[in-house]
């Protein structure tokens, strides 16, 4: 199953729910960048969260989209790809004339975080290709074959992403360390793992018996 329809509706509620993830986050004392940068991480986990969900547990047909989750990964993937933009913009709107040498200066250790910029900048990119290909044109002119082999790309985004985020939180000296959300971010992060992982091995087990 593939989610080749994206609906005014759905983006709306994911629109609304995406804002209102970021102010919240954002009354807690931390700025409008990392707001988005959370808000993102928590789209894209519900967006790699019902893959291997629907897999584990064969959904039953659906005539109406907002009754099945699967019907939502296009439209959390899209809007988490719009929240990164939004961090981004909020980091790069803190550099002079938009350096992005400066966004990638020290590389390495403690205050020096370029590398984990450059591996959420590489997701980012990753992700606009993705999105671009998320709607029902595209997935039937690309065919269903190279769509899901541009798609398994997806997993690659939540691990940079993922890197990325937890660099900042336990890793780096910017920032006062890790908070409440840097340890939710592990579970999120391992909960993924261990759903692909079981549903891959239902997926072999499934093989052997036919």
């Amino acid at each position: 199953m593939m989610d080749a329809k994206n609906t005014f509706l759905q983006h709306l509620l994911v629109a609304i729910l995406s804002l209102g993830l970021a102010f919240v986050f954002q009354t807690q004392g931390i700025g409008w960048s990392t707001a988005f940068a959370r808000t993102s991480f928590v789209l894209l986990f519900l967006t790699l969260f019902i893959g291997p969900f629907v897999k584990l547990k064969e959904p039953k047909t659906v005539s109406n989209p907002l009754k099945s989750p699967w019907y939502w990964r296009s439209e959390l993937g899209i809007w988490f790809t719009i929240t990164g933009l939004i961090h981004f913009y909020f980091v790069m709107g803190g550099r002079p004339k938009w350096s992005i040498v400066k966004v990638l200066g020290g590389f390495t250790g403690g205050g020096g975080y370029g590398l984990a910029n450059l591996l959420g900048l590489i997701a980012l990119v990753l992700s606009l290709i993705l999105a671009a290909t998320s709607f029902g044109k595209v997935i039937r002119y690309l065919g269903v074959e190279t769509w899901k082999w541009l798609h398994s790309f997806t997993y690659v985004v939540f691990y940079l992403v993922a890197t990325h985020f937890i660099y900042f939180q336990f890793f780096s000296t910017y920032g006062g360390g890790p908070d409440w959300f840097g340890y939710l971010g592990i579970v999120m992060t391992i909960l993924i793992i261990l759903l692909q992982f079981s549903a891959f091995v239902k997926a072999v087990r499934e093989r052997q018996k036919a």
